[in-house]
């Protein structure tokens, strides 16, 4: 005999700029958002889908769902396709900014308990396989519960916080510096240095270094030592190195007078990015093997730092080349127009650099910046090129490209920190009054991204040679977006403008016309010099 589960009560509380708080309940076993009016939530977005998302009930949870939506769905603040709901959870459809959706839900099903609640098990594992050491239970161990010493607490401490830390690291730089600090608190080494392959110069370079002895923390480790880590991929122990028959007769341990030394390959499953090194010049005091063992976790919690890195960094390299290579082939349906996204995206990130705008959000700016007039892929070449004034048809139709814009990049796959690139890159013509499109937007609904952008475009236009005019004087298009403020453009973005073209736009342009004359010259003298020369006789051999 089965038993059917009773659907529990939940609702969604949302926060409507007109009516302020409502909430809806969940009376359907199949509920339904969207910008359509057969919705069972109706959400007047135009990025909204017509039915963008459902909740389900499926007899024990409920399930969130996007529909294909065109701009996504995001659920605390992730990119979510679908999800099973907690009470509490955050719902925003469209984009990251859009109005707040909270679910709540009372009854959680007894069976559905988190990992939190289940009982934690650890394990002690070989050595060799340290690098999967889950140090997140360290956490819930107590002091007392460990039958070891108060040293191997503090390392223990200190490899739990390197994972912690270095993974969240976003700089080669930092990732060592703060690898070589947690060294040199839980070891007695008098010097350290971490050393990174270089692939240009085909050797290990130095990284970081430091040293409690030496003056300028600059010193040489022991190349010997440092390659072979390296190239071998193994953990090098010297209790006493002047003794040690494999590095004793090296220069480096003679000259240094190096006494005990460790030295850790930084590797992770891919490839050894580098070493670690520490060693003791004065004191007395030799490594033991549990201080290998140490450095070696510690190396490797530093390796898998270093691969996130640079996948990061691969990562960036293929998105910026990819959108690069999108906007190029923009500008390639019309050579008159050819540059003006790049230019478009240089200069919407340098003007907000005046705005104060941290370095990460202006190279996304940038990114929006470059695409803006993707959309203009699906205007008929014979307008898009016209030399004449367009007609009241075709100016219309040159104003889907916006629309065409949000569509076709709505279908790319962005990262998270560019989920919002198709709605800034496509609202460039909208006004701060109301009168822009595609859509409409009025004020503080515009993304301030995009009204950077309208400057910058409508200044890049303004000064470019076009089918139908000539370039007008900088002055006079300065004075022209002054104009427009606070009906086209938004007051902090033109203040921001003027200040770039003051500042960079118009000494730059000065420079290069100054260069460009020079050039001429040089070329008129040689020219001239040449005629000269080719008026004297040849010389008899």
């Amino acid at each position: 005999m089965s038993v059917e589960r009773l659907q529990p009560t939940a609702n969604l509380d949302i926060y409507d700029p007109d009516v302020g708080m409502r909430s809806v309940t969940l009376k359907k076993s199949s509920f339904r958002l969207g910008r359509h009016r057969d919705n069972d939530l109706k959400i007047p977005d135009n990025f909204v889908s017509r039915h963008h998302a459902e909740i389900t009930f499926d007899g024990s949870n409920f399930v969130f769902r996007d529909n294909g939506s065109s701009c996504g769905s995001f659920v605390n603040g992730r990119k979510t396709d679908e999800k099973v709901l907690r009470d509490g959870d955050s719902i925003r459809l469209g984009r990251k900014d859009a109005r707040e959706i909270t679910f709540h839900c009372a009854a959680v099903p007894s069976e559905e308990r988190t990992d939190d609640d289940q009982q934690q098990i650890m394990t002690v594992i070989d050595e060799t396989q340290t690098r999967f050491l889950n140090t997140s239970l360290l956490k819930m161990i107590s002091t007392a519960e460990l039958s070891t010493t108060t040293g191997t607490v503090d390392r223990l401490s200190a490899l739990y916080e390197a994972t912690s830390v270095m993974l969240s690291l976003k700089d080669l730089q930092d990732v060592s510096e703060k690898l070589l600090n947690l060294v040199f608190e839980n070891l007695s080494c008098e010097r350290g240095v971490i050393m990174v392959y270089d692939q240009k110069l085909a050797s290990l370079q130095p990284q970081v270094m430091r040293s409690t002895v030496d003056s300028g923390n600059s010193f040489a480790p022991s190349r010997a030592i440092t390659e072979r880590a390296y190239s071998e991929n193994v953990a090098v122990l010297s209790v006493d190195a002047s003794t040690d028959s494999r590095f004793a007769t090296r220069e480096s341990i003679i000259l240094q007078a190096i006494r005990s030394v460790m030295c850790a390959p930084i590797a992770s499953a891919a490839r050894v990015w580098g070493v670690l090194y520490v060693d003791t010049v004065t004191t007395k005091k030799t490594f033991e093997q549990e201080d290998l063992e140490f450095l070696l976790a510690m190396a490797r919690q530093a390796g898998i730092a270093m691969e996130n890195l640079n996948l990061v960094s691969e990562q960036q390299k293929m998105i910026e080349s990819f959108i690069r290579a999108l906007a190029a082939s923009i500008d390639a349906r019309d050579d008159l127009t050819a540059g003006h996204s790049a230019r478009v995206g240089r200069y919407s990130s340098a003007i907000a650099k005046y705005m104060e705008w941290p370095a990460e959000d202006r190279k996304r700016l940038y990114y929006a910046g470059l695409l803006h007039d993707y959309g203009k892929i699906g205007t008929r070449e014979a307008i898009l090129c016209k030399p004449g004034k367009l007609t009241p048809e075709e100016y219309e139709h040159i104003k889907e490209h916006p629309g065409h814009t949000m569509r076709i990049l709505s279908q790319i796959h962005f990262t998270e920190d560019l989920q919002d690139l198709p709605l800034v890159a496509s609202s460039h013509h909208e006004k701060v009054d109301g009168t822009g499109y595609p859509y409409g937007l009025v004020s503080e609904q515009i993304p301030l991204g995009s009204k950077i952008i309208a400057v910058a475009d409508f200044f890049d236009a303004l000064t470019h040679k076009r089918h139908y005019r000539e370039p007008m004087p900088i002055e006079e298009v300065i004075q022209l977006v002054k104009d427009q403020t606070g009906t086209a453009f938004e007051p902090s973005v033109v203040a921001a403008f003027e200040l770039f073209v003051r500042k960079e736009y118009i000494p730059n342009q000065e420079k290069r016309a100054a260069r460009e004359a020079s050039r001429r010259t040089n070329v008129a003298t040689g020219e001239a010099g040449a005629s000269v020369a080719g008026d004297l006789p040849t010389p008899a051999t």
